[in-house]
């Protein structure tokens, strides 16, 4: 596999320990099989009510310049999806975030009543453990029901009916 090269305007600007620390501590959750439906977002770590998940895609890709035999500093979970991912580090290859590479929010799945995250502020609404799907309610969207008729019916108002 080639060494990825990217333009440095996508490069941490921290040093590798920073970079390290960062990806400890903001990458929390991992795609795997869903009970739901398909694939789903899963914890990796017990995250508490009101903390970030960093389920929310950066729009400027953020890459790290981590060498590879720094990487056993990142934390064990951390460090196999960054070389399940980006494989060429071994070669001295840049990586990006577990966090944005997979577009983890893409494969969040629906739970009408036990959801757990709010998609607005990218927060845990309530205390989720290590190995628990996280879930939002698709219905909070504006017009939900045309793209989700079975799981958001429209609900009429007095005036309505």
């Amino acid at each position: 596999m080639p060494r990825i090269t990217i333009s440095n305007q996508w490069l941490s600007q921290k040093t590798k320990d920073d970079q390290i620390n960062e990806l400890n501590s903001e990458v929390r959750c991992v795609l795997k099989p869903s009970p739901i439906h398909g694939i789903g977002v899963f914890a990796i770590r017990d995250i508490r009510k009101g903390e970030r998940l960093y389920c929310t895609p950066n729009l400027i890709p953020k890459f790290y310049d981590i060498p590879f035999g720094s990487l056993s500093k990142l934390f064990p979970e951390v460090k196999e999806l960054v070389l399940q991912r980006w494989a060429s580090v071994v070669n001295g290859s840049v990586f990006q975030s577990p966090n944005d590479d997979a577009g983890l929010l893409f494969f969040m799945n629906h739970d009408s009543h036990n959801y757990n995250y709010d998609i607005i502020s990218d927060t845990a609404l309530r205390d989720i453990y290590n190995g628990e799907e996280i879930t939002e309610n698709y219905c909070f969207m504006e017009n939900a029901s045309k793209v989700y008729p079975s799981l958001c019916p429209i609900l009429k108002t007095e005036n309505q009916k």
